[in-house]
């Protein structure tokens, strides 16, 4: 890779406070190198450090490119100082070209998928719990085509945080289940236990039915909250008879991380 994209970074007022590693925004960019997007969908921004690499690539390699990035919350309520979500990218902004980019915070995906367009590349980094990503990538199925780059960060959150799943997270992993499930050209970083992978999809099917026998495991209940925005929009997208086949889905598991003093 000829470019170091990390340095934007060091422009910040203090150390910034992305989610993602070094090595794995890097890989990131090195797939933004190769297939060279014209338009890509971030889900997960949290502070924006991320975001601000993404831009830094685009804006070295001088790329027609479009960035749009959603988050659900407006503040990054687990970070630091609670900062509003997104607050490095426009700390950056006199580094950045920031014509080609906007952000969408407070809103989940199926509130607007419709108004997003086809995307070359997406990246999920949101909850990685079932139901969690199975869902965005359900709504997001009129938002790819063949070739969309799908990326997926903390796949095997698992077996890295053990203690933490253990204590504070609680519901299966998802995100290595969705890149197992889909078709097409799998992507991992050369190194010995990736912690992030993609897909190239085939675009030949998007085999919605293998998705939803992903969420065949236990559940994160935070879906409770949202369930009737998400099931709406699948409902749209995929008709009668498969919200129906989700929504025995969601009964048997939606209790399933209780202990039993929550039940």
């Amino acid at each position: 890779m000829s470019n170091n994209y990390l340095d934007i970074l060091e422009k910040l007022n203090k150390k910034s406070q992305k989610s993602l590693s070094d090595e794995n925004l890097l890989w990131i960019c090195g797939l933004i190198e190769k297939y060279r997007p014209r338009r890509i969908l971030e889900v997960g921004v949290s502070t924006g450090g991320s975001t601000a690499v993404y831009l830094n690539c685009i804006n070295k390699l001088n790329l027609d490119c479009k960035l749009i990035s959603v988050d659900s919350s407006e503040v990054a309520f687990y970070k630091e100082g609670k900062p509003l979500i997104g607050s490095e990218v426009y700390e950056l902004s006199a580094h950045l070209n920031l014509e080609n980019f906007e952000l969408k915070t407070g809103k989940l995906i199926p509130e607007i998928v419709d108004e997003l367009g086809v995307f070359d590349m997406i990246i999920l980094d949101t909850v990685h719990f079932l139901p969690g990503e199975v869902l965005d990538v359900l709504c997001l199925k009129n938002n790819v085509s063949k070739n969309t780059v799908l990326v997926l960060d903390d796949i095997n959150i698992e077996s890295r945080y053990p203690n933490l799943y253990k204590e504070n997270l609680k519901g299966v992993s998802c995100n290595l289940l969705i890149l197992s499930s889909l078709k097409g050209e799998l992507l991992f970083p050369n190194v010995e236990f990736p912690e992030i992978g993609g897909i190239v999809l085939s675009g030949d099917d998007f085999d919605e039915e293998r998705l939803l026998l992903c969420l065949c495991h236990k559940w994160n209940s935070d879906i409770l909250e949202f369930k009737e925005k998400y099931f709406s929009k699948i409902k749209k997208l995929y008709g009668k008879e498969f919200l129906e086949k989700l929504e025995v889905i969601y009964e048997k598991y939606k209790f399933s991380n209780f202990n039993e003093e929550g039940r």
